[in-house]
């Protein structure tokens, strides 16, 4: 297999009936496994219950009694829920599984592992980055609570990229971005972009990591644009977004012309 075979990509297609019914060739679909049942009547209790981050699942014999599954299915059930950062997995007294949180880093891994078998580029997530944040910086800045956006934005007013180490920087940089994405009020739209900056972050920045401490436009950025989101002022914010995206694109692309166009790597 050449690489530019490999580049092309596994096709994409929507087929919702191909785990739920039987296959046109008259094979029957993959019912779902036990551990994966479980996995799912697992979350669904975390949900109606109210459960949120740190609290306490159930020990395993009540779990085992509660989902009337083996030992083994219930174990490999936590697993699935551990290897998406859902829970936790704590040994030695005292231990036990623990809601986790909903770390929009994981949605970013089986994201970034579909985006490489797809073929996709490190271009078509720049352009996905243009479609998503501009206009939801806009949105944020049509939220009436000037005090509220104030609070949010304040530790990058002023944001001086000299006081603080780089790998500060990095995660201040990707924070600010954190924060559109949440005060946007959609879950959807808040864990979708947080998943595709945190790609931007980890294989585009990242690569410039020694290099985001020799000046401040970043920073400057990031000002501007908070300024014009408190301000309530959409129109403004979705320039200044636009305008600082594509100087990260064209930055990344001037200290790395061939990486654009890779494939996205699987993280």
């Amino acid at each position: 297999m050449t690489r530019e075979l490999a580049r092309t990509g596994i096709p994409i297609i929507y087929d919702p009936d191909a785990m739920r019914s039987p296959a046109r060739s008259g094979e029957s679909a993959r019912a779902p496994k036990a551990s994966e049942t479980t996995a799912a009547m697992i979350v669904s209790d975390i949900v109606s219950l109210g459960l949120s981050r740190g609290d306490r699942l159930p020990a395993e014999n009540a779990m085992l009694a509660d989902y009337s599954v083996s030992r083994e299915t219930l174990r490999e059930a936590l697993r699935i829920l551990e290897v998406q950062g859902l829970i936790t997995l704590k040994r030695g007294p005292g231990g036990g599984p623990f809601v986790g949180a909903l770390n929009a880093s994981y949605l970013a891994r089986t994201a970034s592992l579909y985006f490489h078998l797809a073929g996709a580029t490190y271009d078509e997530v720049f352009d996905t980055w243009m479609v998503l944040e501009p206009p939801l910086s806009a949105k944020v800045a049509r939220i009436e609570d000037r005090a509220m956006k104030e609070a949010a934005f304040s530790r990058f007013l002023d944001y001086n990229a000299a006081d603080h180490q780089s790998n500060e920087i990095v995660g201040d940089f990707t924070n600010f971005h954190t924060v559109i994405a949440e005060l946007s009020g959609n879950r959807v739209l808040t864990l979708l972009t947080q998943a595709i900056d945190h790609i931007v972050v980890e294989h585009v920045l990242d690569a410039a990591r020694g290099t985001l401490g020799e000046d401040d436009s970043m920073s400057h950025d990031h000002t501007e644009i908070a300024r014009a989101i408190i301000a309530g002022r959409p129109r403004k914010a979705e320039t200044l977004m636009h305008e600082h995206i594509n100087d990260v694109v064209e930055r990344f692309r001037a200290r790395h012309p061939d990486r654009a166009s890779e494939l996205v790597q699987w993280m």
